[in-house]
């Protein structure tokens, strides 16, 4: 498990690895997000694990646990074979509970912590981006 936890702001998995590799020659881990299986794991949760783990994926990054405890999940996700590399987090937590985003993390086994929509009215302007980078900043 990592001892220390990345955050980052909202960037997926494939945000992490520099995709500056030329058509072909790219040899980095792909992983998958498993947002993108929202409505499977909503049905079954076991069975949207086996269905990314039938797929081949080994590293994934999460969008919540589902309801289940962070190391109950981690746990699944362990059994299964597959490696949590990062998560996502609301960024409520990241303001109000980075203590929790933090310890959630490390109990996930996450090198990364993320932050897929930062809440706004309007245009995200430079304000709202202000606001955000200093949530971000406290956090980290």
């Amino acid at each position: 498990m990592n001892t220390m936890t990345r955050i980052i702001a909202p960037l997926g998995l494939v945000a992490m690895t520099a995709l500056s590799a030329s058509a072909g020659t790219f040899t980095e881990p792909i992983g998958l997000q498993l947002y993108s299986l929202r409505d499977e794991f909503k049905i079954s949760v076991s069975g949207g694990i086996k269905k990314v783990k039938a797929f081949g994926f080994k590293d994934v990054e999460l969008a919540g646990t589902y309801d289940l405890p962070p190391p109950a999940f981690s746990k699944m996700l362990e059994d299964a074979g597959l490696n949590p590399v990062a998560g996502h987090f609301p960024f409520d937590r990241f303001r109000d509970d980075p203590e929790g985003v933090s310890r959630d993390a490390r109990a996930l086994g996450l090198g990364y912590a993320g932050c897929a929509w930062i809440p706004h009215e309007g245009a995200f302007d430079e304000n709202e981006a202000r606001k955000a980078v200093a949530v971000f900043n406290k956090a980290g």
